[in-house]
Parts: structure tokens; sequence; C-alpha cells
């Protein structure tokens, strides 16, 4: 045997592997089914149509048929490339885990730095939204309040036994799923026009108050407005190590819940755009999706579905704080984060193997953001995503060349995907060059990911031998093949 090889072998376990060796793990309790249930909670397809759907349709008409067409096409290619690198690399973590074993840890502390700071402002944004659709039938909430009620309820209920977390949000989700079925079938039993007509793409010109045809550059913008609308469906990826057979299954739950979110989109919006009795009143309405639900269905079903739409933000909460917990936890049991912050946030509970300080943290950190101004938060949150799928789509591409592990799942049409969604990436990205509106957000996301980038090579490179010390094969290969010893 080779004497270096040899060397290598008996060599001591560093603290931090001792430290992880000695530490309970997170339970394998999870099937596709219920991994798939927590990251459709988390995407929330009704909240989608309903604020970003509707929002689209005010600015791009029936544009938004194709442009959410195209948007699921390129999310489905997306997901191939999340799907690969989550089947060769079956670990908690989330984009952070991916990105640092396929790109390498620099690249993977700034993606860290981008999900540290994006999901807890997401959850202060869909806390402070909940007031606008629970107002409809309790008068007066205060934004504030309600958001911090809820964010603080949700990391409770984060803190509880992962497959309880799973049924709680499934009955949550078949209460989205129902009101997202509601507007399907108010549009097909109504259908005013040809479905024809959304093949010519127009929107309601506000100069001349008429509708125009729409160019292809607004085309593009509503395109963009699709792929945020789908996001989330990489984060059936946080659950690796809770999810059995891993390798096999991380791959399933993230393309299937890309598949049945574009799916739950689509048709909800393209029946609005068939049975809307006119499309400039549509367009021209406050709140396009709700105005169309009050017109078809009167105020009371307006108000029941209204009131689903609130659950399901609600959901999206809970299942948003079990993916930020996961995050953390996981950057804290690789050592990339002091030692001092590390040991606590690495610990994960005996009994029901939650990680409940590191999920706590983040929820604390959400209950802080909501003092923050709702267009500040926007602002921060708006470019991140892009960020985060060029990296993904990046390591995909280098990841893809390397001998895969039996068994592991392998993307259809390489390299397609991954160059598709890079050049898509890209062109959101120099889009919000061009527009100076989009500058600020631009400019935090780059940021962001500069100050990981720094992180890295001032303060964890000159640390290697005990900071960001990863899982070796044999542990990952247990995380992904299904082995029940920490279960």
């Amino acid at each position: 045997m080779d004497s270096n090889a040899a060397a290598t072998e008996q060599a001591p376990p560093t603290p931090a592997e001792l430290q992880r060796a000695e530490q309970p793990r997170l339970a394998r309790r999870l099937g596709v089914g219920g991994n798939v249930l927590i990251t459709l909670s988390s995407i929330s397809p009704a909240s989608s149509v309903f604020i970003l759907g509707g929002a689209a349709l005010t600015t791009y008409g029936t544009g938004v048929f194709w442009a959410f067409v195209i948007a699921g096409v390129v999310s489905i290619l997306i997901a191939f490339c999340y799907a690969e690198l989550a089947s060769a690399y079956p670990v908690s973590g989330g984009d952070y885990s991916l990105v640092t074993r396929a790109l390498g840890p620099a690249f993977g502390v700034a993606t860290f730095f981008i999900s540290l700071v994006s999901l807890p402002l997401i959850l202060a944004v869909f806390g402070l939204g909940v007031a606008d659709y629970l107002g409809v039938a309790i008068a007066g909430l205060s934004p504030l309040g309600t958001g911090l009620i809820v964010v603080a309820l949700a990391t409770v209920t984060a803190c509880f036994n992962i497959r309880a977390n799973a049924w709680l949000t499934g009955v949550f989700l078949f209460i989205e799923f129902a009101a997202l079925a509601l507007l399907a079938v108010l549009g097909f039993i109504s259908i005013e026009r040809s479905p024809l007509t959304l093949l010519s793409p127009e929107f309601l010109d506000p100069s001349t108050n008429e509708m125009a045809p729409l160019a292809l550059g607004g085309l593009l913008l509503a395109v963009t407005q699709g792929i945020f609308a789908y996001n989330g469906y990489g984060g059936a990826v946080y659950f690796s190590e809770e999810t059995k057979n891993a390798s096999r299954s991380i791959a399933k739950a993230v393309i299937l819940s890309c598949v049945i979110t574009v799916v739950a989109e689509v048709v909800p919006l393209t029946a609005i755009l068939l049975g809307a009795s006119s499309l400039p009143g549509l367009f021209g309405a406050e709140l396009p999706v709700e105005s169309f639900l009050a017109e078809q269905s009167g105020d009371v079903v307006s108000l029941v579905v209204l009131l689903a739409i609130a659950l399901a933000i609600i959901n999206a909460i809970i299942a948003i704080a079990l993916q930020a917990g996961r995050l953390l936890y996981t950057a804290a049991r690789d050592n990339a984060l002091p030692a001092a912050l590390s040991r606590p946030l690495s610990r994960v509970t005996s009994g029901s193997r939650v990680p409940i300080v590191a999920t706590a943290t983040m929820g604390i950190i959400a209950l802080a953001a909501c003092f923050i101004p709702m267009d500040v938060l926007l602002t921060a949150t708006g470019s991140t995503v892009a960020f985060s799928y060029l990296f993904i789509a990046l390591a995909a591409l280098v990841n893809h060349r390397r001998k895969a592990v039996a068994g592991a799942y392998r993307m259809p049409l390489f390299p397609l995907p991954p160059i598709v969604a890079m050049l898509v990436i890209l062109g959101i990205i120099l889009s919000a060059l061009l527009d100076p509106a989009q500058w600020l957000s631009l400019a935090i996301s780059v940021g962001i990911v500069a100050a990981g980038f720094l992180y890295y090579v001032a303060y964890l490179r000159p640390r290697s031998g005990t900071h960001l010390v990863l899982l070796d094969a044999e542990e990952e290969a247990e995380a992904g093949l299904g082995g029940e010893r920490h279960a």
C-alpha cells in the first residue's frame, strides 16, 4: 500500500469529526410524498397565482400564458440540475451543500450567505403579507403584529417532528389546491373566448386604456416573473438526510415538485384568461385574480378562498422555517461558522431529531426582519434567486463530468439543461442591469455574494483544518442510500 495512503488512513479524526460522531443525527422519517408535501408548501402555488400571477396579468396581459409556459420549461431544466446534484450529494443544507461539493468551498460559502440572508427575509415578507388576506374576515389587522405572531407560531411548529410537519403542511396544501381547482373550474365552465386568442400576446396599454401587442422585451420580463413564481422546488434538497433512500428519492421529489407547481399555476391562470368576461376589465383591476373570483363566484365564496390563501401563506412560512433551520444546522455541523456558534447550532434533539436551536435562531432573525419596511425586504430579496440558480446550473455543468455513484440520477439532454438555465439567468441579470429600478436589488445581491467570498478567504480558508469539515464519502453514502444507523 502506498505510504501516503496509509498515513491518510491512520490520521486521527479532527475535533469537528469527533464532535459530529458523538451527536444525534437527523432521522430518516420522510418518504418521497412527505418531502413533496413540504416542498410544495414552501412554494405555495396558490399565493403565487394570486400575488405574482395577478401582478403579471396587470402588466403583461395575455402574455402571461406564454411566459408561464416558457418559464415552466426553464424551471424543469433547472430542476434536472438540482436532481442530479442532490442525487450525487444527498446531504441536508440545500443549495449550500450542493454548490460546496460541486464547485468548491468558496462558491459554497457565497451560496450559504445568499440563503442565510434570503430565507429569514422571505419569512418576514410572507408574515407581513398574511394580514392582507386575513383582513377580509378580521378588520383592522396590523401587518406587523400579524406577521410577528405568524412567524413565531410557524417557528415553534417547525421545531416539531419532521413527519408531523409533513402531515400538517399536507392538510394546508389540500386546502390550497382546492382553491386553485375552484379557479380553474370557474374559468373553464364560462369560457368567453377561443384559446387561440392566447397565442398572440396582448396587454392593456395604460396610455390608451386599450389592448395592444406585447413586445418581445415585455414577454421576456414576464418569463422572469414566471420563474420567480415557480421558485422553491429545490427546497426538497434541505431534507435529504430525513428522506429514505435520498440519493434516489430526492431527485424524484425535486422534479415532481417542479412539475406539479407548473401545472398548478398554468392551468388556473389559463382558465382565468379564457373565462374572464372582459380582458381589459381583468387587466385593469387592481387585483385581477381576486376580481375574477368575485365576479364568477360571489362575495361569500371569494371570502372563503381568500382565507384559504392566508392559510397557504402560513403553510409556506412553516415549510420555509423548516428549510432555514436545516440550512443553519448543516453549516454549523460543517463548522462553517465560528466554533462558539457551531456547537449549539449543530445540535439535534435526541427524541424528535430536530435542529431546534438552529431553527429557533433563524426564526428570531425573521422576527427581527418583520420590523424592516416591506419595500426594503422585497428589494433585498429580489435578485438573490437569480444568483442561487446560476450557481446551481454551473455546479451541475461541472459535476456531470465526474463519475456518477451507482444508481444516482443523471439528467436527460445534457448539457442542454444547465446551459439553457445559465443563459436565462444571465439574461435576467442583464435585464436588471438595464433597468435602473433594479440596480439597488442587484447591488444588494452582489454584495451578499461578495461578502460570502470574503468570509471564506479571510476566515475559513486559513482555518481549513478545523473549519468547513464536510461529511466524508462513507457518511454521504450512508445518508443517501438509506442507512438507518442513526434513525
